[in-house]
């Protein structure tokens, strides 16, 4: 029998899915099995499969209703998140309602509709009107941070308590996180977010670009590669998300590991 991890590590998803589905029907109670497949089909952008391998997971390991619970909720923001891109829902803004990142929100929204002639002059006026936001990466000072998609700026995606949208830079204290530990964290990056306002709090950012699952290139679809896309006149990210510093090249999601602001 094929082996999933040997062919995952070549980049061979295809493979590995197929030697999973193999694995898990000769042993339905394989929950390591199991799990790898579930971790596999969120890279795969297969949502409802992933979902039924989760319930399953839940019945077969004790220990695995939390995590059920938990990856539910992700997956339930993913399928929010593909509508937003989609042009079928408004994207949604978890911290700092209303002033300029309601601007990018809306920018976003309208792009995805199709209007990126109003969503360019929506951003423009957002970005210019958001503050700069010294800080350190990882031991990198910066006098500002933004995502290098263009789409996002000064801003990032979040999935915190199980609810999709935006959070301002402006609005962190810090993010840490302990590093990518398995597969799923490549789809969805485990931080503590602590904010101004005083809240620390468990959530995921989004480690890949929107679509990215649907890309031929398994190098993306992993997040181990970032390309541009033309998006009307503007760069659009798939594959592993960087974020831009003032100073220094561009930083991947997946090595943050300490994220501070002034």
């Amino acid at each position: 029998m094929a082996n999933p991890d040997a062919l995952l590590r070549e980049g061979d998803l295809d493979g590995a899915r197929a030697a999973l589905v193999d694995i898990v029907r000769a042993k339905p109670g394989d929950d390591t099995a199991r799990m790898f497949l579930f971790q596999l089909l969120c890279v795969t952008g297969e949502w409802d499969k992933a979902r039924k391998q989760l319930q399953a997971l839940a019945q077969v390991a004790e220990n695995a209703q939390m995590l059920a619970a938990t990856y539910n909720q992700a997956i339930d923001a993913e399928l929010i998140r593909a509508d937003v891109f989609a042009g079928k829902a408004d994207m949604p803004v978890l911290v700092g309602m209303g002033g300029w990142i309601e601007g990018v929100a809306k920018a976003i929204s309208l792009s995805a509709k199709g209007d990126h002639a109003q969503a360019e002059a929506l951003r423009d006026e957002a970005f210019g009107q958001a503050p700069d936001t010294p800080g350190s990466l990882d031991g990198q000072a910066f006098e500002w941070i933004a995502d290098a998609d263009m789409r996002f700026g000064p801003t990032f995606e979040a999935i915190v308590a199980g609810r999709y949208g935006l959070v301002p830079f402006d609005a962190v204290a810090s993010i840490t996180s302990e590093g990518p530990q398995d597969l799923r964290d490549t789809v969805w990056y485990p931080v503590q977010l602590a904010l101004k306002s005083g809240q620390s709090i468990a959530a995921f950012i989004p480690a890949r670009y929107p679509g990215s699952e649907a890309s031929s290139s398994s190098a993306i679809r992993l997040g181990r590669q970032t390309d541009w896309v033309d998006a009307q006149g503007a760069e659009a990210g798939i594959g592993q998300r960087l974020w831009s510093l003032s100073e220094g090249d561009d930083a991947a999601l997946l090595n943050l590991r300490k994220l501070t602001f002034d």
